[in-house]
């Protein structure tokens, strides 16, 4: 029995010894392996589920001991990740090698953890790089003059006679290279069993298919460096480039044609809009003022910078001509680097991340346009009332239609602004291999952190959109908030500034806004309150005040401001020195305070005419019952202009 024992270590051995490298791997992944399995099976074994199942819980008073739990390396952890360019496969890593730009094969090598001080390791970079110098040697034009006049190449070898082979040196496969004036062969690489594991070949047959290849392609990099290739090189150089300019010139003539047909189109619009007006000016007499409603309305939108025309066609034709002048040249000055094998470099970082981010301004821009045209059409669907559908598009006051217009598009350019500006800066991070899941994550925690500091700034921004939405007001409407009263100049998601009547400019942050007076919704209304002394005949004072609301009503140029009759409600307050006579004149929007003030002073020339008295208390003189007021003084008055809404 011992000697068949000894003679099957003996065949063990010898079998090693021939194939040590491709068998030492394998046998090392094996037992670790079967390690694993027969831990796993002897706490199985040891431990039975039942009685696991009852010990899982200890007594109190028992202590257990803390077994120390599995971990990492120290150097496995987020700095110790293989550099770009390289690719960790567990044991292994591999990296490509170039031969002037273009990838050839990839080589492998044993993981390096700690690249700082990597030992005896290799790592798998510094191995392909050590193979790109090596095979630039062989291309690498250096040789002397009087040499290069003597045998017609520039070469450091031989593009006639260059031999590529395979060599055993010191048991290992090598790639060599050699010519007819060099004695001595220069080494290449040599192929190693991490190589052939990688590819899943045996040594020779990679060997063999890596040899093909470089046989081939370094004849081919030594024909292109040959002199008579170099006036070949340079008339393709000059017929890119002179293709390309006259590719750019006839972009630029069709680009003028067509701003000259722009500035026709824009001059044939402002002579018909002038021709729209003059018409309306002749018609203004004649015609009934609700018929003229639709005329008005066709020159508004005739003028209307929302209307999608032949002349946004033009400019976006124009726009991508300008674009293809632009790639016209970069592809141009990329065939010129590219036809000169020592600028290929050049060429293919032109054509890389430069190329890829012009591309994302272009598109950008065009999704800029895009978002404006949409925007646009929207815009005029909705002033033409294509959308009646949808309850929240629909306005009976036209006024009020175009307010809410504005001040939503307004909203959208930025809406559509943000998330263009975002998708093209989360386009240029990909270009630049920075993942954008980190940045959203970086992004989120520094989006709370800044949410912590800036809870007003998130208010003001979720209280922009409330108002926005409920269309509390917009642009032009006078509204009173926390007791500042002024127009509307400007409003955003954050803020909301106002124009007061002494023509200061009032900015309000949107959360601060808890209550809003809007003084032109729909409709407005002059609350005119007239204090008369009490003596003075009721009937005769409400006569007056609803004579003189009835004349104002039935002029012409008040009438359209005015909606509907105006309406004196009668005594509002009475006391023992004066009466209150209240009255209602509804009109449109901002018109209130107009019509107010003329109100005001035809009541003021009216009760002076009808000697009616104001409320002003007597003077008392002399003694006992003799009194004596003074009389005939212009009554006190109390008007509001107030706007309430319909």
């Amino acid at each position: 029995m011992s000697g068949w024992v000894d003679e099957w270590i003996e065949r063990v051995q010898v079998k090693a010894t021939m194939n040590n490298k491709a068998i030492l791997p394998k046998m090392g992944r094996l037992l670790l392996l079967a390690f694993w399995a027969g831990s796993v099976l002897l706490w199985l074994i040891s431990d039975p589920l039942g009685d696991r199942s009852i010990a899982a819980i200890p007594p109190a008073n028992i202590r257990v001991a803390q077994l120390p739990m599995p971990s990492f390396p120290a150097t496995l952890d987020a700095t110790n990740k293989p550099p770009s360019g390289v690719q960790r496969y567990g044991a292994i890593e591999v990296a490509s090698v170039f031969l002037d730009e273009q990838e050839l094969f990839k080589v492998a090598s044993p993981t390096v953890l700690d690249r700082k001080n990597p030992g005896q390791q290799v790592p798998v970079e510094v191995r392909a790089n050590q193979i790109e110098a090596n095979l630039k040697r062989v291309i690498v034009q250096d040789q002397p003059q009087d040499i290069q006049q003597k045998r017609g190449y520039t070469t450091r070898f031989d593009p006639k006679t260059l031999q590529v082979f395979l060599a055993k040196v010191r048991g290992e496969t090598v790639i060599v290279v050699k010519d007819n004036y060099r004695t001595q062969r220069l080494s290449l690489l040599t192929i190693t069993n991490l190589d052939a594991d990688y590819y899943g070949l045996s040594i020779d047959d990679l060997a063999k298919q890596w040899h093909t290849t470089l046989s081939t392609e370094l004849a081919a990099k030594l024909q292109e460096r040959l002199p008579e290739k170099s006036g070949k090189r340079i008339e393709a150089a000059i017929s890119a480039g002179l293709l390309a300019l006259c590719a750019c010139l006839l972009l630029w003539l069709v680009q003028r044609s067509l701003e000259r047909q722009d500035k026709q189109l824009k001059a044939e619009q402002v002579t018909g809009q002038q021709d729209v007006l003059a018409k309306l000016e002749q018609s203004a007499a004649t015609a009934p003022s609700n018929n003229a409603v639709q005329p008005q309305k066709q020159l508004e939108f005739g003028r209307s910078p929302l209307v999608f025309s032949r002349r946004h066609l033009l400019n976006i034709f124009r726009w991508l001509l300008g674009w293809a002048q632009v790639v016209v040249c970069l592809l141009g000055l990329a065939a010129i680097l590219r036809s000169f094998p020592e600028t290929n470099r050049l060429s293919a970082d032109l054509l890389g991340i430069p190329a890829l981010l012009l591309l994302i301004w272009f598109l950008m821009v065009l999704a800029n346009w895009v978002g404006e045209i949409l925007i646009d059409r929207f815009a005029l669907a909705w002033e033409t009332d294509q959308l009646r559908a949808f309850q929240i598009f629909e306005f009976d006051d036209l006024q009020r239609k175009s307010l809410r217009i504005s001040t939503a598009i307004t909203a959208l350019h930025g809406l559509k602004t943000f998330a263009v500006w975002t998708m093209g800066g989360a386009l240029a991070l990909q270009v630049f291999g920075i993942p954008i899941s980190s940045v959203l994550t970086g992004g989120a925690l520094v989006a709370f952190g800044v949410s912590l500091a800036f809870q007003n700034l998130i208010k003001d921004l979720i209280n922009g959109c409330l108002i926005l939405w409920e269309d509390q007001y917009g642009l032009g409407d006078t509204v009173s908030i926390s007791g500042t009263t002024g127009l509307v100049e400007s409003m955003n998601l954050r803020v909301t500034q106002i124009r007061d009547v002494e023509g200061r400019l009032i900015t309000i942050p949107n959360s601060s806004i808890i209550k809003v007076e809007n003084l032109t919704r729909t409709w407005s209304r002059v609350n005119f309150d007239l204090q008369i002394a009490y003596e003075t005949d009721v009937d005769k004072a409400i006569a007056v005040v609803d004579e003189v609301a009835q004349t104002l009503y039935a002029e012409s140029e008040w009438r359209d401001r005015i909606l509907e009759t105006p309406k004196v409600l009668g005594v509002e307050n009475l006391s023992h020195t004066e009466m209150t006579i209240r009255t209602w004149i509804k009109t449109k929007p901002s018109e209130q305070w107009n019509i107010g003030r003329e109100f005001r002073r035809r009541i003021r020339r009216a009760l002076a005419k009808n000697n009616i008295r104001g409320s002003i208390p007597h003077q008392v003189s002399g003694v006992g019952d003799q009194v004596s007021g003074v009389g005939g003084q212009v009554p006190e008055v109390e008007d509001h202009g107030l706007g309430h809404g319909g």
